[in-house]
């Protein structure tokens, strides 16, 4: 089938892509060189070093060693190059040291040390100043970003300036359950400054679109009364959070005081992320599309993922944030089994939502390969999400806009069956009445004069004999289109019999307007329809009366005045050469 062919390919482009993103070339910017036994030289040729190799690493399984020890002994134990995209996996007390020299050239320039990711445990940056004594800067999640040495998206350090000499730097890491990676650089001040405007710059587009975003999908769920738009605002909101968490932005300006909580939001954040996600795809694609397993499976699975986080929360281990993990996984696999099943349902809403939802779902699996140990933190690994979230976003909220769209048509469709003819859309029989009631009232009130015209399709029972059902529906159709061709905005077209119709003119109308549109409806059904057999046309007559009639007989009783134009269409029927018949004037 086509779509099963569109599909193959979709997956197989959107599979290139994860190869791609998880490879070790793009994880890591820059490639793995020999250790450099002399200092870095921090001149104005370049504004950007990065520390792979041209630094040491050593880890210290136990997480006793000072810097007193390590600085001491620091030949005899087994330091070894850093290398670009290096992974390593440290327990809830290990620690990884960091060792590079510098030297710098010029004073006129300040130099900083970052530490390219977020969500790191604790960070700290260990030098002796000119007079020896031991100078320490501290950042990460344990920390309140407020109380870093740099409060920062990432942690950064001040290099101290001591020119044409060799200063060694010590760098202690402690980051337990996840396994660490990160790329450390050297920039100077002014550069790393640029940098932090553009991310600032770019973050906050997005970040400001994903709150327009909320607020739209809100107005629309009161506007439509649509749960789909709540989800999504939901969705919308929580993936805002948990990029701006993991990114280093709500340590920064949301909670800068909450070390606690900084250190939790992303292992909450994420996973509520992941659960919100699924529950919005279930919701939009419904299970009549997904079908009965898929949906008892979400069902189940929600309380699962619930208890996984608060479990994750209350005792948490490595093995807790595995568990989860790999919950996580088995519900990205649910999830896309749902966007197969709804992509195949055909409607062009659903697809675009689909490949909406498909980009962040690729991208979700970079935190998971990274909990697994698959993947170093880089720049993919960091921005990713933000890049999907962005594609995304105006994706979906045009695929739910056309969504509701459909269902407000359909609601209005049964809505106003509630007044018009399924057949014809023209008003009903009762309707019709009460609009002819209050139109009396008017006239007698203002005292103008109305019209009404009972109009017949005389050959309607000809047509369904020689042609059948359908041709004859057509007829009707055909007549009431013609009918709402010569109305007005304030007349009102009614079906009112099988094969009746009648108009009512809103007064003040003259004589002559009545018989001009009596006589352009009979002049219209002469005319051949390509919808219609060669050959058929409409034989339409028309009866006409002002209103509220000269002698008052018929009140205000709109159901007498319609028996009365009923007469008039029997009298008329009597004489075959006539199509017209003027009751009153």
């Amino acid at each position: 089938m086509p779509s099963v062919s569109l599909w193959r390919r979709l997956s197989a482009a959107f599979g290139l892509c994860l190869a791609l993103l998880s490879s070790p070339a793009l994880a890591a910017p820059d490639p793995v060189m020999p250790a450099d036994e002399g200092p870095i030289v921090l001149d104005q040729r370049r504004a950007t070093v990065p520390l792979a190799g041209r630094s040491l690493q050593l880890v210290d399984p136990s997480g006793a060693l000072g810097i007193e020890e390590i600085a001491s002994v620091e030949r005899e134990r087994p330091w070894r190059p850093l290398g670009a995209g290096d992974r390593v996996r440290l327990g809830e007390h290990a620690a990884l040291w960091l060792r590079f020299d510098v030297l710098m050239r010029h004073t006129d320039v300040h130099w900083e040390l970052e530490l390219a990711r977020s969500g790191t445990d604790a960070i700290e940056l260990y030098y002796r100043d000119a007079q020896g004594q031991w100078r320490v800067q501290r950042a990460g999640d344990r920390l309140a970003v407020r109380d870093w040495a740099n409060p920062d998206r990432y942690p950064v350090f001040g290099l101290d300036v001591r020119p044409g000499e060799t200063v060694r730097y010590w760098v202690r890491v402690q980051h337990a359950r996840v396994p660490f990676s990160g790329v450390f650089q050297i920039h100077d001040h002014n550069s790393l400054r640029e940098q932090r405007i553009h991310q600032q710059f770019a973050l906050g587009a997005y970040f400001g679109m994903a709150l327009l975003l909320t607020l739209v999908a809100l107005v629309n769920m009161a506007v439509f009364r649509d749960a789909a738009f709540a989800a999504y605002a939901l969705y919308i909101t929580l993936l805002g959070l948990s990029l701006a968490a993991s990114l280093g932005v709500a340590g920064q300006f949301l909670w800068p005081g909450l070390a606690l909580w900084n250190q939790k939001a992303e292992f909450i954040l994420l996973p509520l992320l992941g659960l919100v996600g699924m529950m919005f795809v279930r919701q939009v694609a419904q299970p009549r599309r997904i079908g009965r397993t898929l949906d008892r499976q979400c069902l189940l699975l929600a309380p699962l993922w619930l208890a996984g986080i608060a479990w994750d929360q209350l005792l948490p281990s490595q093995f807790s944030l595995q568990a989860v993990t790999a919950l996580v996984s088995v519900c990205m696999v649910v999830v896309a089994a749902m966007l197969w099943k709804a992509w195949r349902s055909g409607d062009i809403w659903i697809r675009w939502f689909v490949v909406g939802m498909l980009p962040m779902l690729v991208t979700a699996a970079l935190p998971v390969m990274r909990n697994f140990n698959l993947l170093s933190s880089g720049f993919l690994s960091q921005y990713g999400m933000v890049i999907a979230a962005a594609m995304e976003a105006p994706l979906l909220i045009y695929a739910l806009l056309q969504r509701s769209q459909l269902q407000h048509e359909a609601q209005v469709r049964a809505l106003a069956l509630e007044r018009t003819e399924p057949l014809t859309g023209l008003t009903h029989r009762p309707h019709f009445l009460q609009r002819l009631h209050d139109s009396l009232v008017r006239a007698e009130r203002y005292g103008h004069q109305g019209a009404v015209l009972l109009v017949h399709l005389d050959n309607h029972a000809e047509l369904n004999e020689r042609h059948g059902r359908e041709i004859a529906d057509r007829a009707l159709v055909i007549a009431a289109s013609q009918l709402r061709s010569v109305a007005r905005d304030v007349d009102t077209a009614a079906r009112v019999d099988d094969d009746s119709f009648a108009l009512l003119m809103e007064g003040p109308v003259k004589d002559e307007q009545v018989l001009h549109t009596a006589t352009s409806l009979v002049a219209n059904g002469l005319r051949p329809s390509p919808r219609l057999p060669a050959g058929t046309t409409l034989r339409l007559r028309v009866v006409a009366a002002l209103l509220p009639d000269a002698k008052g007989e018929l009140a205000q009783d709109a159901g007498a005045h319609l028996d009365w134009l009923r007469q008039g269409m029997l009298t008329l029927s009597e004489d075959p050469r006539k199509a017209i018949l003027r009751l009153n004037f």
